[in-house]
């Protein structure tokens, strides 16, 4: 009888174990249908030879590191980096356009070779780093209660993943993504908006029109300036772009939307790195693990893969299908890089199907946002959990935050859907944000 049981029981066992296993691969499969996906994004394959010859090798330095950027071709080339010294040594290989190299000497000028195995790429830089970098490293931690900044009533009913700029004329805007109701990400398609003359702002920002209402979803804008234009990157499922003059009137960049390399694609942020040099952070999943990708630009508009900023694997809390490393931030403070994402999108197939009924099992971790520390901004290691060792250095209790410093003082903000956020009912709030010394 008992050895009935048993076989009953593992039998049982078995068939569960295989329904969980389809189901998770259908759950993804499901849920990548939407996601085209193309190494090249925004540089069409036709191109790729004017842009290579433009933008050749492009250097970005730290004390101890040199980044080498350029436009890759994976199809056709596999490039093979070189370093000089008494003669030229091969340092390593790589199909896409990056190549970073540490353990170098502060203040020391060094020669790299860049040569793909085909005659159309080959070139020669010279990059000195710089000076020594201080060992120190700064905790972030929230040192205010919660301000609010802008609820929308007009446009829309909350604010989610947003971004904080200053237009031209030195007011300060917030736009972020909204609906009406209490939050579906559906029906997401366009940006509330409101405007300050000054931040904090006195009172509440004013709603002005809503912004990037262009007939598709519309989620987590990031904007930045360039000699006088406001270049605004958002999602989902691909890269599309808006730009203005003033903060208030945007217009689509139809002929710059690109395709992102790997699926979930989502809350793209950008940081200049150097002179005509930004990264583009973004929410992505790479096989069974969320990472958190970097594309590579030279003029703001042409984007391309390069690699992964951040990487999870066996070990980390949640690998969920939609992408877990939600709303990534970089910011850099005393010569160090910090990598801000908001962890969320628990493992295993039921979780995408709760999202749909508004069921989140664990409010409280809707605002845990992982911070993260490196000496460039390029690689922050892969996390395998709070207990394993990474780069992580504190967790905060914020959703999709933005950080930004302002007439010295550090801020950080937070949103979120209504009918989840436990530190928000709607609105965009911020708070006051110190740097504390890590002790050894």
């Amino acid at each position: 009888m008992k050895n009935r049981l048993f076989k009953t029981a593992l039998r049982a066992g078995i068939i569960l174990l295989l329904v969980g296993i389809v189901l998770e691969i259908g759950v993804r499969i499901v849920i990548d249908l939407p996601a085209d996906t193309d190494f090249y994004s925004s540089i069409g394959k036709s191109g790729i030879e004017k842009h290579q010859k433009r933008w050749k090798v492009k250097t970005v330095t730290g004390a101890t590191w040199i980044h080498l950027g350029w436009i890759a071709n994976p199809d056709k080339e596999v490039y093979t980096v070189f370093q000089k010294g008494d003669k030229w040594t091969q340092i390593g290989e790589t199909t896409f356009g990056s190549f970073l190299i540490r353990h170098l000497k502060p203040d020391t000028a060094y020669s790299f070779r860049v040569k793909a195995n085909s005659d159309t790429f080959d070139y020669t830089v010279t990059a000195r780093t710089a000076g020594c970098l201080s060992n120190n490293i700064y905790i972030p931690e929230i040192s205010s209660r919660w301000r609010p900044l802008f609820h929308p009533q007009k446009t829309g009913s909350y604010i989610n993943d947003h971004t904080i700029f200053r237009s031209p004329d030195g007011k300060w805007h917030v736009a972020g993504i909204t609906a009406f109701g209490e939050g579906d990400y559906s029906r997401e398609v366009y940006f509330a908006h409101g405007v300050s003359n000054e931040f904090p702002p006195a009172g509440m920002m004013r709603e002005l029109e809503p912004i990037a209402d262009y007939g598709h979803l519309a989620w987590a804008p990031h904007v930045v300036e360039h000699k006088n234009r406001l270049y605004m990157w958002f999602s989902p499922h691909r890269g599309y772009l808006a730009t203005s003059t003033d903060g208030t009137h945007w217009r689509e960049e139809r002929e710059h939307t690109f395709l992102p390399y790997h699926p979930q694609f989502r809350d793209p942020m950008i940081l200049k790195v150097s002179e005509n040099q930004w990264l583009m952070y973004v929410t992505a999943r790479s096989g069974y693990y969320s990472t958190v990708d970097v594309y590579q630009s030279f003029d703001l508009v042409h984007w391309q893969y390069i690699r992964p900023a951040l990487e999870t694997a066996c070990g980390c809390e949640r690998a969920g299908a939609q992408a877990s490393t939600e709303s990534p931030f970089v910011l850099q403070h005393k010569g160090r890089y910090y990598l801000s994402v908001t962890y969320n999108n628990d493992s295993f197939f039921w979780n995408p199907l709760l999202l749909t009924m508004k069921i989140w099992l664990d409010r409280e971790n809707y605002n845990e946002t992982l911070i993260f520390q490196s000496d460039n901004p390029y690689d922050f290691g892969i996390y395998r959990g709070h207990r394993q060792p990474s780069s992580l250095l504190t967790v905060l209790s914020a959703h999709a935050p933005e950080y930004f410093e302002h007439n010295g003082q550090w801020y950080i903000t937070t949103a979120g859907w209504p009918w989840i956020s436990t530190l928000t009912r709607g609105e965009v709030a911020c708070a006051l944000l110190k740097w504390k010394l890590k002790e050894e």
